[in-house]
């Protein structure tokens, strides 16, 4: 028997739900760029004559609202990148896996054969 064993555990690892929640958190993403292009594009249309302290305050809270907007689709689209790395990792460690347990059983195999012959040329 060879001297060292592999992982014979599989990785712990749900491609579906990863795959699923990377969806969910770009279609998030996509939804608040396209919902605030839509509110500065109203906002726009509605304050067109407005002037005043109201106006520098909603402009304010618009940018603001916008900005948070635009932040929060950035960290969505983080989580759904991290997420397909971690799907992807979990992915690369069970071929890894799969490849030294083959490895193994070839050398098991191969020391077999040696002890059968050893034995054929001793008896």
């Amino acid at each position: 028997m060879p001297n060292w064993e592999p992982n014979w555990e599989d990785v712990q690892w749900d491609q579906g739900a990863a795959r699923d929640a990377m969806r969910a958190l770009r279609d998030a993403a996509d939804m608040l760029d396209q919902t605030a292009a839509e509110r500065a594009r109203v906002a726009q249309e509605a304050t067109e004559q407005w002037r005043g302290r109201y106006r520098d305050e909603f402009d304010d809270h618009l940018q603001q609202m916008l900005r948070r907007a635009h932040d929060l689709a950035g960290e969505y689209r983080d989580m759904a990148n991290r997420i397909a790395r971690a799907d992807q990792g979990a992915f690369e460690e069970q071929k890894r896996r799969e490849r030294e347990r083959e490895r193994w059983r070839m050398e098991k195999e191969a020391e077999e054969r040696a002890l059968r012959r050893q034995q054929l040329e001793g008896s």
